[in-house]
């Protein structure tokens, strides 16, 4: 009975392997530079800017993975810092699976919501690929491949290093915020967590890089176009086979009232609410007091 694993179960699902592996991992990335001011508004404390403004978003296809989901997902990134340690904060990360949704929510913290549509096409050298949630395309990149990708646009990306057989990979560091809305509406299940977690990425043949472009559009759901790309730096494309190392909590937020609004982009009830003209007026703090003391009694 799986809603009550006997003991027997309970040690096999504890015994798993620790690393998420992913196979065959087709991906087309996009390096950019947006701007500063923004990476300071979006960036929650304790993470800090990095020395440049550098943004990522990719589009990618997960063939085979060690448990037992196949799946699509797009992303967006922005460059940061953490205790000197740079990293990759992630603003969002539609998926088509719910079970990839729900692992990567709830394990590790990581944006993930359900997208409609995501399309990764490669016909000769031209790749494109797109997002779509709500009946908005939210990411769309395209690239005409012509050259090998430079070690440089992958060192931006991740240094040097080896995996867990001693295989040259690249090691990079994501930096997301696991949190619960407490179930009364008024604040936090708990302090909201900075969780530290590291992909080793080992490309599996020559990555090629092209020319196209990237855009990030805005919905009420998926404000992705508040990252506006202002220097297309790089477009890559390659296969890689992934380990997703256990992830670690590494801080947790001191202010988890300014925290707060960075912490609505998981739930499209939010936009949604803002972008609607007959909301009603905000409650005066007696009334809302009072009204907070009626539904008690229930």
């Amino acid at each position: 009975m799986l809603y009550a694993l006997n003991r027997s179960q309970l040690q096999r699902i504890r015994k798993r392997d620790l690393v998420y592996e992913f196979r065959g991992v087709e991906m087309l990335s996009a390096l950019f530079r947006t701007d500063p001011d923004v990476v300071r508004a979006a960036l929650p404390k304790p993470l800090a800017p990095a020395d440049e403004p550098l943004a990522q978003a990719f589009v990618a296809r997960y063939p085979e993975t060690n448990f037992g989901v196949t799946y699509s997902e797009g992303a967006l990134f922005l460059r940061a810092v953490y205790k000197d340690e740079p990293g990759w904060y992630c603003l969002a990360m539609p998926v088509d699976n719910d079970m990839a949704m729900v692992g990567g929510r709830e394990h590790f913290g990581y944006p993930k919501k359900i997208a409609e549509e995501i399309t990764l096409e490669r016909t000769g050298n031209r790749v494109i690929g797109g997002v779509v949630r709500r009946g908005v395309e939210v990411l769309h990149v395209e690239a005409e491949l012509n050259d090998a990708a430079s070690p440089s646009t992958l060192d931006a990306v991740g240094p040097e290093a080896s995996d867990l057989d001693g295989r040259p990979c690249r090691k990079v560091v994501s930096f997301l915020f696991k949190y619960f809305p407490s179930p009364d509406g008024r604040g936090f299940d708990y302090v909201p967590r900075l969780v530290r977690e590291v992909v080793l990425f080992r490309p599996r043949d020559d990555l090629s890089r092209g020319d196209g472009k990237l855009e990030l559009v805005s919905s009420p759901y998926d404000p992705l176009g508040d990252i506006p790309v202002r220097d297309l730096i790089d477009l890559s494309y390659g296969t890689w086979d992934n380990d997703m190392l256990p992830g670690r909590v590494v801080a947790r937020v001191k202010n988890p009232f300014g925290f707060a609004r960075h912490a609505m982009f998981k739930q499209d009830y939010v936009g949604w609410a803002l972008d609607r003209d007959e909301l009603p007026a905000p409650l005066r703090r007696r009334e809302r007091a009072r009204r907070w003391k009626a539904l008690r009694q229930y």
